[in-house]
């Protein structure tokens, strides 16, 4: 009887702390390097958030699939985007804490090919680099 009690009062704790407490941990892709400036950068851009920035040379799918391996894949919330010279920007969400959508997530992540480093006032993207972007998003 101890016992049962004891995973049903476990069981009720994980319920009520929330998503949260279920959240995976991340996995940095293999080679990936940590970009501090850009994470930085990000972080600054909405206060309470802390954002990780990671790049890699491989290709967008393959990362993609890596991440596919591990988290759940959460559909782009937004239209495609391209650039001036047509290329279309590529990216994917992965929700890391089990959150139903990225607005009640608490964790997650995104993978994005090509890098875009700014957007200017104008809506025009600056800094565009043929490299995987991998950003963690977490709330504070």
């Amino acid at each position: 009887m101890k016992a049962t009690t004891a995973r049903l009062m476990f069981a009720l704790a994980l319920v009520l702390a929330g998503p949260r407490t279920l959240a995976q941990e991340f996995k940095a892709y293999p080679g990936a390097r940590l970009d501090e400036k850009a994470s930085r950068q990000a972080s600054a851009q909405v206060r309470g958030l802390e954002c990780k920035v990671y790049t890699s040379s491989d290709s967008f799918e393959r990362v993609r699939s890596y991440y596919r391996s591990l988290y759940k894949e959460f559909p782009a919330p937004f239209p495609t985007q391209k650039l001036p010279n047509g290329q279309e920007v590529q990216w994917v969400f992965f929700i890391l804490d089990g959150g139903r959508d990225l607005a009640h997530s608490k964790s997650w992540m995104k993978v994005q090919r090509p890098y875009i480093g700014d957007v200017d006032t104008e809506a025009d993207f600056k800094d565009i680099r043929d490299i995987t972007v991998i950003q963690t998003v977490s709330s504070q």
